[in-house]
């Protein structure tokens, strides 16, 4: 980065930081109203009890975050800003919130499997649309914040994402309980039931969504010249081992964060064992959403804060510890009550492994590089992303959830102690 550059992120650092702080705000809080980790295993538990659809949530959601960065990275690496290819992406990731909410309010006519297949064809469309833009929006944040504020960053939007997703999963409660809605002293929705209910949460999403996008719209971007000659996408693949054999640093810290996903990936099936286990209606699924993001905002907030200071190796440990231990807990769960303490420690873990697990690829990495090697650590991650949440959800139908949570914890604390025992940062990354 020239001096140049470095002078103008620096007069609109400030800016830039309070509106991408906002836009992630405003996007939790439209996202959170139909949180994967609970509202949407509720949804298709309403039209199957089979335990492996359970695992399509988190395999669309992994794959589709990852993948399409291999096809992505080579083309921004040429580009000049990362504005306009990421607005165009963004977009396409917002609208089949609005595809579903019109649909499910329209009154659904399909049969169970036409269903599950629309509805995770349209979630295949955000997921997929959201892997294309996560490259250019990695990037983005690592030319619009300076680099001695990402930790700050990071924790601040989506801790600040957090608060207001406990606003959406608290109104995600009482729609799915089928308790009017009213704000002051106006009713914004009467009593409705299922599938009406998960339409207006999909509507209300999309709309939080599109006022976010405005935010991230008006963010300032440096104007800055390619430095790599011009590659075709399978190029990245040629050049993948090579890239982790002379930084064989980032190749085991890639290894454990693999590890650590596997234990995260536990908490995309705690809502099916709760239902699976007790009798639980969709108000308490809607608590469920509010103890994990309430929890996010605390652990984003201040581990957000801590990881400039402590560092975001350290972070990660801790996070994959917590992670760890909350699977655990559901070992003995005697009540339904008992997953309150699960959601909240997985909330603290989930938010903690977000906001490290970026900026750590983004350490490794200098300026010049940093769409590759965030498009190498995504697509690393690819294979066991694709097949591990299909492998558990088998895996909890023929042994149940009690077992895989104990496989994925073990795992998970795999990924903790290589992190402990292997893992340093370049002299770079410790410098800044």
């Amino acid at each position: 980065m020239t001096e140049a550059t470095a002078a103008f992120v620096a007069r609109h650092a400030r800016r830039n930081f309070w509106l991408n702080v906002i836009e992630g705000g405003l996007f939790m809080f439209g996202i959170s109203m139909v949180s994967r980790f609970t509202v949407l295993p509720y949804f298709v538990e309403q039209y199957s009890q089979e335990s492996w659809l359970q695992g399509l949530i988190p395999t669309i959601a992994n794959t589709g975050w990852l993948l399409p960065g291999l096809f992505v990275a080579p083309l921004i690496a040429q580009l000049w800003r990362r504005k306009p290819v990421m607005l165009i992406g963004t977009f396409l990731e917002r609208l089949p919130w609005l595809i579903i909410g019109i649909w499910l309010i329209g009154g659904n006519q399909f049969d169970a499997s036409t269903t599950l297949l629309v509805f995770f064809g349209l979630y295949s469309m955000h997921m997929f649309s959201a892997g294309a833009t996560s490259v250019p929006w990695q990037d983005f944040i690592g030319r619009v914040i300076p680099e001695h504020r990402w930790g700050t960053f990071f924790g601040m939007q989506s801790g600040f994402g957090s608060l207001l997703g406990v606003a959406g999963a608290t109104v995600a409660t009482q729609v799915l309980a089928g308790t009017p809605l009213v704000i002051g002293e106006w009713q914004i929705l009467g009593t409705q039931s299922f599938p009406f209910s998960i339409g207006f949460l999909s509507l209300a999403c999309f709309g939080c969504m599109m006022i976010s996008y405005i935010f991230l719209a008006l963010t300032v971007e440096p104007v800055i010249a390619p430095t790599q000659a011009k590659q075709p996408f399978w190029a990245l693949i040629k050049n993948m081992p090579q890239v982790l054999r002379d930084d064989p640093g980032f190749t085991t810290y890639l290894v454990a964060r693999v590890c650590l996903s596997l234990g995260m990936l536990g908490h995309s099936f705690v809502t099916a064992a709760a239902l699976s286990k007790f009798e639980i209606d969709g108000s308490m699924v809607g608590a469920f959403t509010v103890a994990l993001l309430a929890a996010q905002a605390v652990g984003n907030f201040g581990l957000g804060a801590l990881s400039d200071r402590w560092g975001h190796r350290q972070v990660l440990i801790l996070s994959g510890f917590l992670g760890s231990a909350s699977l655990l807990l559901a070992w003995g769960a005697p009540n339904a009550l008992w997953f309150f303490p699960i959601f909240i420690l997985g909330g603290i873990a989930l938010g903690g492994y977000q906001l490290s697990g970026f900026t750590m690829v983004m350490n490794f990495a200098t300026t010049e590089t940093r769409p590759i090697y965030i498009a190498v650590a995504n697509t690393f991650n690819v294979p066991v992303s694709a097949i591990a949440p299909l492998a558990a959800g088998w895996l909890a139908g023929q042994y149940g959830y009690i077992w895989l949570f104990v496989v994925l914890a073990a795992l998970g604390l795999v990924g903790v102690y290589i992190l402990y025992a292997r893992v340093q940062l370049p002299n770079h990354a410790r410098a800044a």
